[in-house]
């Protein structure tokens, strides 16, 4: 995309990413509304601001997936912050996986 077009993309969300409404800051991803793999184009009017972090998690879900995804996480939340056992399961698994995915992001810079 050229600066002009990025431009136009971050003013659509007032500089938000439009996934998690946070101010996005100089190294945002211009987002396809409609994934490329589910046949969004590579077009503006395809994309919004995200943060790198939120777009990545997005990945290539439909709206629908990705609500879906949302109200799990809520879910999963409450069972962590209750200290049920599940709860704790889930605490445990997402520590290794946030681990993981830090040492493989260091190790790429």
């Amino acid at each position: 995309m050229t600066a002009p077009q990025r431009k136009r993309v971050l003013a659509k969300t007032d500089g938000r990413c439009h996934i998690c409404g946070g101010k996005v800051g100089a190294k945002w991803h211009a987002d396809h509304v409609r994934a490329y793999g589910r046949g969004g184009h590579h077009v503006e009017e395809n994309y919004l601001a995200a943060h790198a972090l939120c777009n990545n998690y997005r990945w290539h879900y439909l709206p629908e997936e990705f609500r879906y995804i949302l109200k799990l996480g809520v879910w999963a939340k409450y069972q962590v912050e209750k200290e049920t056992a599940v709860g704790e399961e889930i605490a445990a698994g997402f520590v290794q996986h946030e681990r993981r995915r830090i040492r493989r992001i260091a190790s790429d810079d």
